[in-house]
């Protein structure tokens, strides 16, 4: 996993080993086991149930999806636990605290 990764790839690697769905931008949708993610959410899946834009259900034992025909990756709920979560919500709290702490000293100004 790249450190350069931002969250959204990195809540995607921390959803290998688990089943997600992820419509691409041509319609189709692939639901099935994520076995890896990449950096540029290419992304390999197993035991795949692929719906069609018009419809059509087939199984496949796997797919390769390339990361740019991606439309949006749905993961599990489990991931709202996720320990980079954590560290976007401490961010956030410095970011407001920061914020709060300037709108404060500009008001001692006036």
């Amino acid at each position: 996993m790249g450190s350069s990764a931002g969250i959204p790839i990195k809540l995607l690697y921390e959803a290998e080993g688990m089943k997600v769905t992820v419509e691409m931008k041509n319609g189709e949708i692939y639901r099935g086991l994520l076995l890896t993610a990449e950096d540029t959410m290419n992304m390999s899946l197993s035991d795949v149930v692929r719906t069609a834009r018009n419809g059509h259900v087939s199984k496949l034992p796997s797919v390769y999806l390339r990361g740019g025909g991606v439309r949006f990756v749905a993961l599990p709920e489990l991931l709202k636990n996720a320990p980079v979560f954590r560290k976007v919500v401490k961010l956030k709290e410095r970011a407001e605290a920061e914020r709060q702490a300037k709108a404060g000293t500009k008001r001692k100004r006036e």
